[in-house]
């Protein structure tokens, strides 16, 4: 049984961090700190939200999931949401919501669970790397959106194995099934770009610089670097959708040409029966004197029908029918 993480503050004294209780934050509001809350139902961020005053409807958005990439501005504080994203094997994707508070002095993450990235950048603050609010804030939208390439790559390495799977005409028999999973990339792949794609106004509003907390010299190149990242990342996500659409419409195509080349099959051996019924008919029809009294007649109309076949399908290949 897992047990949950408890809230953590971590506090840079001068230059030690040093890890302390929720409960001592406001004897330490004079320093930079961090507060890691990895448990958004706990009872942690009502305590922090009234040592803080944050504001009510950001702490209600704080607790709930699944939340829209989104930054509203309360009357001092900040409020973001931003998603780290995992793929730890292909065809799984793991997001990860993160609330954060920008207060003064003061960098408050909400989450459920853990993930690389932000072990990450807790081990570069408890290193003493990132002493300022702005450094700390910047590293962990970084890392995470540094992380979706990862996830991005994957689907591209999917996608080319379903490209070759499809193109290889050896796997007839076997082509039901790249379809499904064509179409499960193509919902994945628009789900990872409804996520990533808000995320875009973020750090517009970043970069412009209206966070007075944030109003560090050369902070808003860092922030830019960050959206560009973005628009690289959702660039790739659009380009592999309009190749997975790609993929199926040669699919669909070697579906359909599958099919013709049975249909044509199927039609020449009909019209090679219709030969042979034409005459079995009209061995059949009801006299009194059949050919087939005369041995020799039958044997000759015998010789016959298999003759016509053989040049109906003699014709049909050299045609290229079949």
């Amino acid at each position: 049984m897992l047990v949950p993480m408890s809230a953590r503050l971590l506090v840079r004294d001068e230059a030690v961090v040093v890890e302390r209780p929720t409960e001592q934050l406001a004897e330490h509001r004079d320093k930079p700190c961090w507060i890691d809350i990895p448990d958004r139902t706990s009872g942690e961020l009502a305590r922090v939200a009234k040592d803080l005053n944050l504001h009510p409807l950001a702490v209600e958005d704080a607790t709930q999931r699944d939340e829209r990439p989104k930054i509203d501005q309360y009357e001092n504080h900040y409020f973001i949401v931003f998603y780290a994203i995992e793929s730890p094997s292909p065809g799984v994707v793991r997001y990860h919501e993160f609330s954060i508070f920008v207060v003064p002095n003061a960098i408050v993450t909400v989450h459920d669970g853990d993930c690389e990235g932000r072990k990450q950048v807790e081990k570069r603050f408890r290193e003493g790397r990132l002493h300022t609010t702005g450094l700390l804030l910047h590293a962990l939208l970084d890392t995470m959106v540094d992380g979706y390439f990862a996830v991005v790559d994957q689907f591209g390495e999917r996608i080319e194995l379903l490209e070759e799977f499809v193109a290889d005409e050896s796997d007839a028999k076997e082509m039901r099934t790249p379809l499904k999973e064509l179409f499960l990339v193509k919902r994945d792949l628009l789900h990872l770009r409804k996520t990533i794609a808000p995320e875009r106004d973020v750090m517009q509003v970043l970069i412009r610089g209206d966070i007075r907390e944030l109003r560090e010299p050369g902070r808003r190149a860092y922030f830019q670097d960050v959206y560009d990242h973005i628009i690289r990342v959702t660039d790739e996500i659009d380009t592999f959708r309009e190749l997975t659409s790609n993929v199926i419409d040669a699919y669909l195509a070697a579906a359909s040409n599958r099919l013709n080349q049975v249909m044509k099959v199927l039609t020449s051996v009909a019209t090679v029966l219709l030969v042979l019924t034409l005459f079995t008919g009209f061995f059949g029809m009801n006299f009194q004197a059949l050919p087939f009294d005369n041995i020799d007649v039958f044997l000759g109309g015998m010789a016959l029908m298999i003759a016509s076949a053989v040049l109906v399908t003699f014709y049909f290949k050299r045609r290229g029918w079949l």
